[in-house]
């Protein structure tokens, strides 16, 4: 029996060295200098959950519902119960278990492409530089400075599982079943369905191209044996989240996602179906905005660039009197983005370089790969374009399965990002394969030739003559005097121009070591020495624009939620169970207010439908103080005009926590319930849908004259559990300030009784006569069976895991003790 071949392993091991060196590199303030860095998605969460999270520090035990945001809403997207998944211990491991998410997502970034590279049969310091080029692609540092921490994990692992695929459609199953079962169940723990959305089309889009090259073949037979196998994985590798996905699934119904209640919503939505197409399609790409792939700052960069001192801007505000630390900070912040998105944290850049050579790839790779890549790249262009390519893409918005779930199209990018990357790297890896036929010599310089003409043409035509193809206004340039609009102007036209002159500067470089290699022919290994520099260089420089060092902020600095002066006035209050309106900020796209307080607003993509048709009806244009009162808004902070700062205001008709009504208001449908609200009285009237009537016994006797003696008080409060003492002569029903929701479960005196929905959102009960203990519990019994179904699931994937390493092992043995000494993968 052979030894252990090490050297075998050796590349693989220096490009995880590699991968490390630059990942704490990039993030040197957060390892060296202690620093942290702020992250807008990461603190709506903090706010989201604190309840929940507070709650499980105090108790140990977990809460199903989260009061904190929207007057309540479940808790399947914030801090739920963890559940027991593999897949999560393996992440842990592949990304070396860095503490922190921000040096993680780019570690896994960079392994997850380079084992999609060795499955195309890429040499590893080839690989080395393909992952550099994925992983430093400018869209996903800024997710991580953006906070979209699933996101970017999601995406991570979106090569692997392409190369699993890969690896078993060419025969290489043990590895390749192995690779797809371990990136895929990862990828699903990560639960961001829209990038998993986007990774079905890129592997459907290769299903179709290998589908048919097999008919071409005549191995439709090996096909259908792959395809066979890589469903069977798929099936075991959902096992561990199954459970969480069925709980996510059936919240996801309820949400703004799950499609419309309303028959008539005043934003024209249709009933049953996803989001409104144009709440989807609000982040559209521009089509001219897509030049960004070339040229990074082709439409302005991001919405709050910094310009600089010696910008037109900066002189423009000297000229006219606003020099010094106001200038200054105006132009650190510059509204220089001026495409059709409402804002952005920065381009989609993916490299000069890799343009270059996307393009070269499309003369020079042949075969199966080449196709998928292309049609796959197309595709991504176009989806990003939302509403700037209405016709095509509204066809898919209301005919693709599931596309009217997701929002922000120019997400859709994420698999150019990867498809680019991708067939660049194969550019190279032909290029040097080919050339040792001396025959070849000549054809191959002359498609470099056009791929540099091709992608340094548009550079330079961008360099010498951008400034006319534009007008660089933007939206909100109406918000600044003309003075500054032009200046503004001015500093858009000459960045475009200098990013142009710099990509072309770079496809130059590129070009000019290629065709060094081919002229001069020196190891391969200096050209791939040589570009990976470049591309490295390329990337790096422009990501810092974005991910810099001025957003690594001292610890202390980086605590996201300092309470104000309001906060504090109302924290002072001794009761706690009450809500805030916070009118000084937007307030449906906003987290501070809810970590101080159970707020009327929050952000989040999937707050519950019912809850948004209130916003639209009630809070939107005129705010309806009726709804207001019946959800407790007990105090409201408003802008104050003298201070400029925030005043509190106390609302004298909030409710309270519950209340009896004594006038049962019956509607024909929700479209009838939600305009009832309109105008009622809330203290005495309940508008109830006619579907619950028979739920209520003898609803007639409910509507009594009004027992002034009658009460009830909230005792006892938890995110999960809340009782309350009632007392009463008559039968009567009793309003609660809590949004209704299936989980919840009522009880008087320990028996079970139902929840009638009430005013469009809110929960009633049926309470008989004299004294008694009512009592609310979320209970999610589906993620309760969900756990069960993880545990489960995890021991089936770990056995195959176990199963697959064993079998592969046996097969390395077996060629061994034959003598061979092949470093292919392990078929």
């Amino acid at each position: 029996m052979k030894k252990i071949n090490f050297r075998q392993w050796l590349p693989h091991l220096i490009a995880i060295l590699v991968f490390l060196v630059l990942t704490i590199a990039y993030f040197s303030p957060i390892v060296f200098d202690k620093k942290d860095l702020p992250q807008g998605d990461v603190a709506s969460a903090q706010a989201w959950g604190k309840d929940l999270r507070d709650y499980h520090e105090k108790t140990g035990d977990y809460a199903y519902w989260s009061n904190t945001m929207f007057s309540g809403m479940p808790a399947n997207y914030t801090y739920s119960p963890p559940t027991p998944n593999i897949f999560e211990y393996i992440s842990l491991v592949l990304r070396l278990d860095l503490n922190k998410l921000h040096l993680g997502i780019v570690f896994l970034y960079l392994i997850g492409f380079y084992i999609l590279l060795m499955a195309l049969g890429v040499k590893p310091w080839l690989g080395i530089v393909g992952a550099i080029a994925y992983a430093f692609a400018s869209y996903n540092l800024i997710i991580i400075d953006a906070g979209h921490v699933n996101k970017g994990l999601a995406m991570a692992t979106m090569a692997p599982v392409i190369g699993g695929i890969i690896l078993t459609y060419r025969k290489k199953y043990l590895i390749g079943i192995l690779t797809t079962l371990i990136f895929t169940g990862i990828h699903i723990f990560y639960n961001h369905q829209q990038i998993t959305y986007y990774l079905m089309l890129i592997i459907a889009i290769m299903f179709v191209v290998y589908l048919v090259y097999a008919i071409k073949e005549k191995a439709i037979k090996d096909f259908a044996k792959s395809s066979a196998i890589l469903l069977v994985v798929a099936g075991i590798a959902v096992l561990p989240s199954l459970g969480r996905m069925l709980t996510i699934m059936d919240y996801t119904k309820e949400t703004m996602r799950g499609g419309a209640v309303l028959k008539n919503n005043p934003n024209g939505q249709k009933e049953g179906t996803g989001l409104e197409v144009d709440y989807a399609f609000q982040w559209s790409y521009g089509t001219g905005e897509t030049w960004s792939l070339l040229i990074p700052n082709v439409a302005g960069g991001s919405s709050h660039y910094n310009i600089g001192t010696n910008s037109e801007c900066y002189k423009t505000l000297k000229s006219n009197g606003i020099g010094g630390a106001q200038g200054k900070n105006f132009c650190k912040y510059a509204p220089t983005y001026w495409g059709p998105q409402p804002f952005t944290s920065g381009p989609v850049y993916a490299g000069a370089i890799i343009c270059f050579l996307f393009v070269l790839g499309l003369l020079i790779v042949k075969g199966r790969e080449k196709w998928w890549l292309l049609l796959a790249t197309i595709l991504s262009i176009m989806l990003s374009w939302g509403r700037n390519f209405a016709g095509f893409n509204e066809f898919l918005f209301y005919n693709l399965p599931m596309y009217s779930k997701f929002r922000t199209p120019s997400m859709a990018l994420v698999i150019a990002g990867v498809t680019m990357a991708i067939l660049a790297i194969l550019a190279i890896k032909e290029l040097i394969e080919q050339l040792k036929d001396e025959t070849r010599k000549e054809s191959i310089l002359r498609k470099v030739y056009i791929a540099a003409g091709i992608t340094g043409g548009f550079a330079l035509i961008f360099a010498l003559m951008g400034g006319g193809f534009y007008s660089f206004s933007s939206a909100s340039d109406s918000s600044y005097p003309e003075w500054l609009t032009d200046a503004l102007q001015a500093d858009r036209k000459s960045m475009l121009t200098a990013d142009a002159w710099r990509s072309f500067a770079f496809i130059f470089l590129g070009f000019a070591l290629i065709w060094a290699f081919i002229k001069y022919k020196f190891k391969a290994n200096y050209l791939i020495l040589g570009l990976g520099a470049l591309i490295l260089i390329d990337l790096w420089v422009v990501d810092r624009r974005f991910l810099g060092d001025e957003n690594f902020v001292p610890k202390r600095k980086a605590k996201t939620f300092q309470p104000t002066e309001a906060d504090l006035i109302i924290l002072q209050d001794k009761d706690p169970n009450y809500r805030v309106l916070n009118l000084t900020t937007s307030t449906f796209n906003e987290s501070t207010t809810s970590y101080f307080h159970k707020s009327i607003g929050g952000y989040s993509p999937v707050k519950l439908r019912r809850y948004q048709d209130i916003i639209d009806y009630h809070f939107s244009k005129n705010l309806n103080t009726h709804v207001l009162d019946m959800l407790n808004t007990r105090y409201v902070i408003v802008p104050n005009k003298e201070t400029g700062g925030q005043a509190v205001q106390k609302n004298p008709g909030a409710l309270g926590n519950a209340w009896f009504v004594d006038t049962l208001k019956w509607v024909a449908g929700p479209d009838e319930e939600i305009i009832a609200l309109t105008d009622f009285n809330p203290a005495t009237t309940a508008v109830i849908d006619q579907v619950w009537k028979e739920k209520l016994s003898n609803p007639d006797a409910l509507q009594v004259m009004k027992d002034s003696t009658a009460s009830i008080t909230m005792t006892d409060y938890s995110p999960g559990n809340i009782v309350y003492k009632s007392t009463n002569s008559k039968e009567q029903l009793a309003v609660f300030s809590e949004v209704f929701y299936k989980t919840w479960h009522a009880y008087i005196d320990g028996k079970e009784l139902p929840i009638i929905r009430v005013n469009y959102i809110l929960r009633s009960v049926q309470v008989p006569a004299g004294a008694h203990t009512i009592e609310f519990k979320c209970v999610d019994e589906l993620f309760a069976k969900s756990k069960k179904i993880s545990m489960w699931g995890s021991i089936i994937v770990g056995v195959t895991i176990l199963l697959l390493i064993g079998l592969m092992i046996r097969s390395e043995l077996r060629k061994k003790n034959k003598g061979d000494s092949s470093e292919n993968a392990i078929e």
